[in-house]
């Protein structure tokens, strides 16, 4: 999407919710971690022009979508532009192939939903059409830090007029003015400082005392922190649970929420984890019309505590977790951090900043959505991080309810999930029947226990070594302990695993600073937040770039052959020609480190590089040009170009990219052993890691293995640079040495034409095979002996 802010406006102090999110995304393994994004069903296709000028429409009216996060001075800060361009991305896959068209478009829209975003760049909002044969979604992402899921369903509502307005050809009119967030945000602040939370602070450090959170007891004990492997799943409740939620919110003059709090608390205290049991409630926080009309993020986290004995029955456990709901929303307002910061250093530690099980009660959010004529209908979300242990969603529907769980896949196996959701469904089931059952009968195989002790480690859990000698880690060191109280137990020692919290983040870079007199990038830093990593920002160690040769083979005494990579290649394409090359032979080959952008500056680079006159020299595709300019300083070397275009130099088309994309796409299918049958993808022009995104769904689902975004966009980046250098290579060479011209996808002519390159006929040789298989059995064998042969050659 197009990025462009015309102003930028004076800053406000961010609410105490956005300060907490910035900090855990900058931290957060998978930055993705809080992206929200609705997928979003359509039941026929979306006008793309509607689209653009409704989705402006929204940017224009709420703040939300204008806003940006910003650290000055140790502190977070909102900004609102007047103005932000806004730009629809589009993806289609015309013909998915022989991969099922559903499938594709989930792992299409797991792959755009993992874009992250940069916190000062605005808008921090997309929205992507993405259509896979008959398969349409609408997918609306945002960040969390600036849009919860109350405000995404207003934005839906006012996007509907505004694209029935654009597709009549029509400005938009709606009935209200918006709430102004930046207002909200300055009011949050100063309820902060101006005392009025102070009674709703004490409330809470008297609830919470003593208080532990509870947690399911993991299947893998293994720290993964915020951010880390997380998984989606859905859960149905059966009909008998269903009925057993209106009969008890009936009986006991409450809401469902707090019959279906209710019942995970009791199974979670009957599983191990009581009679104390603690969790995590999240509340839309709108308790004014204004707030409610408000496109932003209110939305708080609360603990729930209650006690749940054997010896009591379910309508018991109900009663209190009403009682205390009740109580505690008069209190709703503070903000966890505000909260956590007003408790007592034991109570911080043994509750931790993040509460492991979280309970989200969304109600029917998400129904009976449309655009105009186009009717729109909710799927799973597509995350693949994890905010927590487990993070669960009631939605209402049509037919009942059901359970969206976001669940660490790092600790947990998904079955562990669904046993604690059966468990759950169990309780309401026969609660709904009789109320008076004793949680004593209840068979609960969930097993639960306090998160204080779950998610300790031991310096063995974390991969401790002993710390390397050098002044910088000495100071990190030295900070770290006055900080934790502890020492670090090795230079990558996590600084959340082991009881750092974003509270203390300050500190420590505070503490650092008056150490060493260096102030480190704090964002830089979270990202892999080490003793090491601060330490290298300390003595701001940077070795440069490494040489471009690597050995791969150092023979004994038989001839030198260096390699050539082809366009975007690596090391590894060669492993199987330095198999099949004679064992005495020596082989190296010219690894770029830095952007080169034509041929006959790699060739110069590579050569300063080379530790002498090699015997022959060969490279695949744009390797081979390579290989022929190289050459040209070495006279008489031979020189064999594998399926490598001539150095004519060529004008691109105006379809040049989509040949490029097209061109790449198959030699990653290939290097993965896959292949994409139907259409190519086709995505917005201009955005190569949107490109590379739908390449990496298209290659998981043809391949059957996960296939990296990042891994794909570095390799496109070269690939692309490497194709322009090799199309516009045009060399005024005529070398005199032996050679041998290897054709695949060549045409004979164009066989013809490398003839015309030398002064004696070079060998020529068909290989029966691709492009992209000539570099493996059984086609390199072949290719191998034709090398050795022509190092025959005088």
């Amino acid at each position: 999407m197009t990025q462009a802010v015309k102003t930028l406006p004076r800053a406000v102090p961010a609410s105490a919710m956005m300060e907490a999110l910035w900090w855990v995304h900058h931290r957060a393994k998978n930055k993705s971690v809080y992206n929200l994004t609705w997928r979003l069903a359509c039941d026929k296709a979306l006008d793309p022009a509607a689209l653009a000028v409704a989705w402006q429409a929204l940017a224009d009216r709420h703040e939300a979508l204008r806003g940006t996060l910003h650290q000055r001075d140790g502190a977070i800060e909102l900004a609102i532009a007047d103005h932000v361009e806004t730009e629809p991305e589009w993806v289609t896959i015309d013909d998915p192939g022989s991969v099922p068209a559903t499938e594709l478009i989930r792992l299409i829209a797991e792959e755009i939903h993992s874009r992250s975003f940069d916190l000062d760049q605005a808008p921090l909002a997309r929205l992507t059409s993405v259509t896979v044969g008959d398969e349409r979604e609408l997918l609306v992402t945002f960040q969390h830090a600036l849009v919860d899921g109350w405000a995404v369903q207003l934005l839906m509502a006012d996007f509907s007029t505004a694209y029935v307005a654009a597709v009549n050809g029509k400005p938009p009119v709606f009935d209200t003015e918006p709430p102004s967030l930046r207002e909200y945000v300055v009011e949050s602040q100063a309820a902060r400082t101006d005392g009025r939370w102070d009674t709703s602070v004490k409330y809470w450090r008297d609830v919470l005392d003593g208080a532990v959170t509870t947690t399911v007891v993991a299947d893998h004990h293994r720290y993964t922190g915020t951010g880390g492997k997380g998984e989606m799943l859905r859960f149905a409740l059966s009909d008998d649970a269903v009925d057993g939620i209106a009969a008890l919110a009936k009986q006991y003059f409450t809401t469902p929420f707090v019959i279906v709090l209710a019942a995970f608390q009791a199974t979670l205290g009957h599983g191990g984890g009581g009679p104390d049991v603690c969790t995590g409630v999240v509340t839309a926080n709108r308790m004014t019309q204004q707030e409610q009309a408000l496109v932003g993020y209110t939305a708080n986290l609360m603990l729930a505590r209650t006690r749940v004995s054997g010896d009591e029955s379910f309508g018991d456990v109900i009663e209190r977790v009403r009682d205390d709901m009740w109580a505690s929303l008069a209190h709703q307002a503070v903000p966890f951090p505000v909260v956590y910061g007003g408790l007592t250093e034991t109570a911080q530690t043994r509750l931790r900043d993040a509460i492991p099980m979280l309970l989200n009660y969304l109600g029917p959010i998400g129904n009976d959505l449309s655009l105009g004529d186009v009717g729109l209908h909710m799927r799973l979300a597509p995350n693949r991080a994890a905010r927590t242990d487990m993070g669960i969603g009631i939605l209402e529907t049509d037919d009942g309810y059901l359970i969206d769980c976001e669940y660490n896949s790092g600790r947990y196996e998904r079955e562990t999930a669904l046993r604690l959701f059966h468990d759950m469904d169990a309780v309401l089931s026969a609660g709904g029947a009789d109320s008076n059952v004793r949680m004593s009968t209840f068979d609960i195989r969930t097993k639960t226990g306090p998160a204080y002790v779950e998610h300790q480690l031991t310096p063995a859990d974390i991969g401790a070594t002993e710390m390397p000698k050098s002044a910088a880690l000495d100071q990190v060191r030295r900070a770290w302990t006055e900080v934790l109280g502890t020492g670090p137990a090795g230079p990558d020692e996590d600084f959340f695993a082991t009881g750092g919290r974003s509270l203390k983040v300050v500190q420590l870079m505070s503490t650092i600073e008056a150490e060493t007199g260096v102030a480190l990038d704090v964002a830089r830093w979270l990202t892999e937040p080490t003793p090491r990593r601060a330490a290298d920002q300390i003595s701001a160690e940077d070795t440069g770039a490494d040489g471009t040769l690597i050995e791969l083979r150092a023979g004994t005494g038989g001839p030198h052959v260096h390699l050539l990579q082809g366009a975007g290649g690596s090391v590894q394409d060669y492993r199987d020609l330095t198999a099949a090359l004679p064992a005495d032979w020596r082989i190296t080959v010219s690894q770029e480190r830095t952007p080169m952008t034509s041929v006959p500056e790699m060739a110069q680079v590579f050569r300063a590089d080379l530790d002498g006159r090699p015997d022959l020299l060969v490279g695949w595709s744009m390797g081979g040009q390579v290989a022929f300019e190289m050459a040209a300083a070495y006279p008489g070397v031979p020189v064999a170009a594998i399926d490598s275009t001539p150095p004519l130099g060529y004008e691109p088309g105006d379809d040049f990219d989509e040949l490029v994309y097209d061109t790449f796409a198959a030699a990653m299918a290939g290097s993965l052993g896959a292949t994409l049958d139907g259409s190519p993808a086709r995505t917005s022009a201009g955005d190569p890691e949107l490109a590379m995104a739908v390449l990496a769904a298209h290659l998981t689902a043809a391949a059957g293995q996960p296939v990296s975004t990042a891994m794909l966009l570095d390799r496109w980046t070269t690939f692309r640079r490497h194709t322009v250098a090799a199309t516009s290579y045009a060399s005024q060479h005529r070398l005199g040495g032996p050679a041998l011209i290897v054709g695949a996808d060549l045409a004979d002519y164009q066989l013809d034409q490398w003839s015309e390159q030398f002064t004696r006929p070079p060998t020529r040789l068909r290989v029966a095979a691709d492009h992209y298989s000539l570099l493996k059995p059984p086609a390199i064998t072949e290719i191998a002996a034709a090398i050795t042969r022509l190092r025959q050659q005088k």
